[in-house]
Parts: C-alpha cells; structure tokens; sequence
C-alpha cells in the first residue's frame, strides 16, 4: 500500500492507521505479530515518532494491537471477529460506531440533562432580532464586548492578566490554533503533555514543527494542566510555578489549555499558568463548550503583549470563524450571571452522577479494588489486582463495547494491576449497572488477588 503524504485527503496518522489495519484486517500481519516500534516505524515510514505513535494509539484504541508493557504493540484477533459480522468504526469521521459502543466512559460529550435549551433559544432569538448586526461580517477578532465579558472572567475567576485587546475568539482551539502557529513558526519544535490530542498534533506537523516526545527538545510546550486524565492529578501550584521557572530559563513558550478548570470536586480551582506568569510567555487557550454544549464552538484565546504586535499586522487577513449570533447570545448570556448557575448545576449533575457509579462499583467489586472520585466532578478510578495491566483491560472493555481511561502511574505498574477511569458525563445513569457486570465479569475472568489495592 503506498502513502502520499503530501495528500489533503487525510492527516498523515490516519493514513498510516489504514495502512497498518489493511495489513492487519487483509491477514498480512496475522494475530500475535509484533508491530515495529514507534522509532522504527518513523525511521522506515519518513514521519515523526509523535505521528506514529498516535497511529497506534489509534490502532489500539480500536482493537487492532495491543500495547504489552515493556514489550511493545501486538497485532490482535480482531479481525477474526470482524469476520464473524461485526461492523468496523469509522475511524476517519473521528467517532466510534455507536452500535458496538454502548458504554462511552471517555467520551467529551454532555448528559442531556446538563443544558437549559429554552433558555439558549431566547438568547439566539433575541440576537436575531437585531437585524442591523446580522447583516454585517463579524469582527475578525471576536466582537469586542464578548471580549470584554470574557476578560472580566477569567480575571476574577482564573486570575488572568489580560485586556480585551489580548483574547480572541474562534471556532475551537484548532481554529485558534491556525492563527497561533504562524506567529511562532520560528520555535519549530513543539511537545504535547498529553499526547492524545491528536487534532492538535496535526496543526503544529502542517505548519512544519517537529513534534517532540521530550521537552527538553522543545521550544513550546503544550501543556493541560487542569485536565490531566491519562498523566494523574490535578497539577498544583507549586508544580506550575516550577514549570514556568524552568520555562522562563530556557526560552520555552507555554500553550495552556485551561480545559476543564471549572470542574473540581475537592477543592477550588488553581490559577492558571497566565496568571501565574503575569501574562509573559504563556498563551492561554480555552472553551466554552463543556460548560454549554459541544455544538457551540465558542473558544478563546489570550495572547501575551509580545505575540500581539505580530497578530495585528496580519488579523484583518482571518476571517471570524465563529457564529456573530453565538458570540452575541454568549455575551448576554454572561452578563446574565447564568455561567455561574450553569457551572453549579453541572457539578450537582455530574458529581451525583459519579457517587452513584462509585456506589455500584464499590458495592459490585468489594474489597478486590479501591474505588474513589477523582479531583474532577466527573471522572471516577477504579484500582483493581486482576490478571490484566491498565492497558489490556482497557482494551478489553473496548471489544466487550466499553470505553475507559487507562491510567498508568509509573510508579505503581506491575503485573496483573489495572487502573482505570470512567468519566460520567455522556453515559446515562440507568446505564450504570450493566456497564459495571460488564467491568466486574472482564476482571473476574482472570485471576485476581484478594488483597486490597495500596
């Protein structure tokens, strides 16, 4: 199978995911086969490590291969099963097929509970009500009172340092992100904290940086400090302020995705990395459609006083790619004080939500695993000694229609431990408990210590 990657068709990983599942789906790579590794397949295929491995994380994510640790990736007996009549999701429209995913633990979505939508509705109303707004282009930096708005937010609720000259708007972080990378091309290499933000990813290799595995290789680093659910907790205050100190005696640029930062169920919300640095070298990116709806691509961008003079030269060339009538709703919608309410009201929902599957989890396992609530609202860990490391039962979930995060703490991996962790949002509560047969029966079937997880 040839690959073009100089083809719009598709991003360079998907094109060597279907690469690899063609191998592996038409039995030229038969079950049980090692996959090359990750600087192997960069080596031989002319792409970069990061690229490869998001493939593969791909390919696992799907049930191909398999990760062993200290081993590497391992074809699977998928496609055996494939044969038998299941469907294949499509992995190129980015979702997985929702009639063999039943149980979506990982999923971005929000319960359908979660959003008032007559409420919305009146806003969008009243915007289109002014008819002379409407006619014209929006501004290319986002309108200016949403700025405005959204400047007295993150000031008094996440202690930035900004002006509304400094913050604008866009269609999601990818659309900022477009903006954000010419501007500073000249850094060339980027590191990505979580690798699984591939859409990310993907920017940066099209505008020519080299994604690096190691920070110390990188000019920028791309950081979530607030939503960390792969990497462990929360990171504190004092880790933040080391970074930036590291940072700032290295030349590096700070990307902080502050996603998530609303959602705390122990404790409030740390500053953000922006504010911590008084507005220097970091550039603060967020959204606002976990706190609404997914649908709303309403994100926002602050850049430090250095960038903006770069920005200014080129910003009448960018068109707004936000909805004018979405960004004037929000904008009233803010005045309101209904952000407040909203954010109240998701974490009453979602921390419910997670006591009651903590409850069931507790109640179906015992004392063969430790179940608690993790920092945000929403996520869940479950820690459990059976016959299978985070990664196999991870994928294990996945072919009984089950998707969870695997957790891998490098201190705690050991053979036949398995962490994992379930986020609530997506997934109804009447849900709950066959989800939870379905994790108890997986770890049942292997062997399984009765000691308790430390």
């Amino acid at each position: 199978m040839n690959l073009d990657f100089n083809s719009t068709h598709s991003t360079r990983y998907l094109q060597v995911y279907d690469y690899y599942k063609d191998l592996i789906v038409t039995g030229r790579l038969m079950p049980g086969t090692k996959m090359p590794s990750i600087r192997r397949g960069a080596v031989q295929l002319g792409l970069s490590r990061t690229t490869i491995e998001t493939a593969y994380l791909c390919l696992a994510a799907d049930g191909y291969i398999i990760s062993r640790p200290q081993s590497g990736y391992y074809v699977t007996d998928r496609p055996a099963t494939m044969a038998a009549g299941q469907s294949i999701p499509d992995t190129q429209s980015g979702a997985a097929d929702k009639t063999e995913i039943q149980y979506n633990f990982t999923s971005n979505n929000v319960d359908a509970d979660s959003f008032d939508f007559n409420l919305w509705r009146r806003y969008i109303k009243s915007t289109l009500r002014q008819d002379g707004r409407m006619l014209t282009y929006g501004e290319p930096q986002g309108e200016y009172e949403l700025r405005e708005v959204i400047c007295r937010y993150v000031v008094s609720k996440r202690n930035a340092v900004c002006r509304p000259e400094n913050i604008i708007i866009g269609a999601g972080s990818q659309a900022l992100l477009n903006i954000l990378c010419p501007l500073i091309r000249d850094r060339r290499t980027v590191c990505f904290h979580d690798t699984r933000f591939a859409q990310g990813m993907v920017i940066f290799e099209d505008y020519g940086f080299d994604v690096e595995k190691d920070k110390e290789n990188a000019s920028v680093l791309y950081m979530t400090p607030s939503h960390m659910t792969s990497l462990g907790d929360v990171m504190s205050v004092e880790k933040r302020l080391a970074l930036l100190k590291e940072c700032a005696a290295h030349d590096r640029l700070i990307i902080e995705d502050d996603y998530d930062n609303e959602f705390r169920y122990f404790s409030k919300p740390i500053p953000c990395l922006q504010g911590l640095s008084g507005g220097e070298n970091v550039v603060y990116l967020s959204t606002f459609s976990k706190l609404l709806l997914p649908s709303i691509r309403l994100s926002f961008m602050i850049l430090p006083d250095s960038l903006l003079p770069l920005y200014e030269k080129k910003k009448a060339l960018y068109n707004q790619t936000a909805s004018k009538s979405e960004q004037l709703a929000l904008c009233q919608f803010l005045r309101d004080g209904h952000l407040e309410s909203q954010i109240r009201k998701l974490k009453r929902l979602y921390s419910g939500k997670a006591k009651t599957l903590s409850s069931l989890l507790e109640e179906a396992f015992g004392a063969r695993a430790e179940v608690y609530m993790g920092e945000s609202v929403f996520l869940v860990h479950l820690k459990i000694k059976c016959g299978m490391d985070s990664d196999a039962l991870h994928a294990k979930a996945a072919e009984h229609g089950l998707l969870v995060f695997p957790i891998h703490r490098v201190e705690k991996r050991s053979e036949g431990y398995a962490h994992i962790a379930l986020s609530c949002c997506e997934v109804p509560v009447e849900k709950f408990p066959d989800a939870v047969k379905i994790l108890y029966r997986l770890c049942s079937e292997q062997p399984v210590s009765s000691a308790v997880c430390s």
